[in-house]
């Protein structure tokens, strides 16, 4: 089958955990109520298997003109827990959430449910409580800006 993606928001989670860094780019993003968001997450990323109820992890919607930072985060050979995708990427931690400067929105959240999605190996969905954040008046990173997907 040769159909592109969707064509949707590009968002981040990113989180510092037992020292290390994590950061990836979501497969799926919504906000659900005005306190919380749901996100699909591949289960094959360093970070998504590190997710867990009760972590705190910031979820950045990206700009447009960001394109870099999805590159670097969604580089597939970088799959680790050993490499530090975030190194040369303008962010700043809040208890443990790890914000993406620029981006269109920036909210520290709480992991408040992860869900394994029956039937799909490589996929899981977890709900964000958001606690607090930014935003910015410009416009959003969509898939269809990255070329070639």
């Amino acid at each position: 089958m040769d159909i592109k993606a969707i064509d949707h928001n590009v968002n981040v989670l990113a989180m510092k955990k037992n020292g290390k860094r994590y950061g990836m780019c979501v497969a799926w993003a919504t906000q659900i109520s005005p306190d919380h968001i749901l996100c699909a997450i591949g289960g094959q990323s360093s970070t998504g298997n590190a997710i867990e109820e009760g972590d705190m992890v910031g979820f950045s919607n990206l700009a447009n003109g960001q394109q870099m930072v999805c590159f670097t985060l969604g580089d597939m050979e970088k799959h680790s827990d050993t490499v530090d995708k975030l190194v040369n990427i303008p962010c700043a931690e809040d208890d443990g959430a790890i914000l993406i400067d620029g981006a269109r929105t920036a909210i520290k959240c709480r992991v408040i449910k992860r869900v394994k999605i029956e039937g799909v190996d490589t996929a899981n969905m977890v709900c964000l409580e958001m606690l607090s954040g930014n935003e910015n008046d410009v416009p959003a990173l969509h898939i269809a800006n990255l070329g070639g997907m």
